[in-house]
């Protein structure tokens, strides 16, 4: 006797409703990549060096990313940094396009879809492995 399998509800079903994503968050939290231009127009970046700069604006974006939204139990934390990744990307090209920061290495208007491409999709990229750590520090601290 073969029985038919139990379908499982869809997920877009009143029942399965997914937590909210906090945009303040999102956007707040977004907004720490821009140390990275700070430092350069702070002159920052000639005192300490590339790979040191490098270096430390991964790891203080990444360790502020990964603590709020692990620690502070923030919903869907990888969609969450996956966004922030984004929306730090977008500011990114946004101060380049008004500061004249540098990340587009003076081709002007010429390399703003590459440089959206590269800037959202590669803070994208930073933004899951952040939240899957992020997941990961909530699911340690997850009472048992």
């Amino acid at each position: 006797m073969n029985t038919p399998p139990v379908p499982h509800p869809p997920t877009g079903s009143p029942g399965t409703r997914r937590p909210p994503i906090v945009w303040q968050a999102v956007l707040g939290l977004g907004a720490l990549v821009l140390l990275w231009p700070l430092t350069s127009l702070t002159g920052l970046a000639d005192v300490i060096g590339t790979p040191a700069r490098a270096l430390l604006v991964v790891a203080l974006v990444g360790a502020a990313w990964i603590g709020v939204v692990g620690f502070g139990r923030l919903p869907r934390p990888v969609l969450t940094l996956t966004l922030t990744g984004m929306a730090g990307g977008g500011y990114l090209l946004l101060a380049d396009l008004l500061v004249g920061t540098g990340a587009s290495g003076g081709l002007g208007a010429v390399a703003v879809p590459f440089l959206l491409l590269d800037l959202v999709g590669g803070g994208a990229l930073w933004g899951v492995l952040a939240g899957l750590l992020a997941a990961g520090v909530q699911k340690l601290r997850a009472p048992r």
